[in-house]
């Protein structure tokens, strides 16, 4: 047993800082805080909302859907996304995002009711 290491004894600080470093980078990118994907889908749901606006539903549909991706929970997202669908007058896609978004969005009767009203 002489030979088994101890927690807080024999270990090397520079392979240990070696391997916090090797962690911390990968493919030498620093990995990004969380601070910096809240930033990310803040900066798609805006550039989605925009080309909503503009008219440009496609292209609006992508980036919503990447949002969703990312944050399953997005009402924002959701909300956008069934009323793109409601102007294209696509009911079945309206209904098909109303789903799920009330198995996403569990604490939102909103989306419940909407359904019950295209139905």
């Amino acid at each position: 047993m002489s030979g088994e290491r101890k927690i807080g004894e024999n270990f090397d600080e520079k392979e240990a800082l070696d391997i916090f470093e090797k962690l911390k980078n990968v493919e030498g990118k620093t990995k990004p805080k969380t601070d910096g994907k809240i930033k990310k889908i803040a900066d798609l749901m805006n550039e989605a909302n925009y080309l909503k606006d503009k008219g440009e539903f496609g292209e609006a549909i992508d980036l919503y859907n990447q949002i969703i991706f990312t944050l399953p929970d997005s009402q924002k997202a959701y909300e956008a996304l069934a009323e793109i669908y409601q102007k294209q007058g696509d009911v079945s896609k309206e209904k098909e995002i109303l789903m799920k978004a009330i198995s996403g969005c569990k604490n939102n009767e909103e989306f419940k009711k909407r359904l019950n009203e295209i139905k």
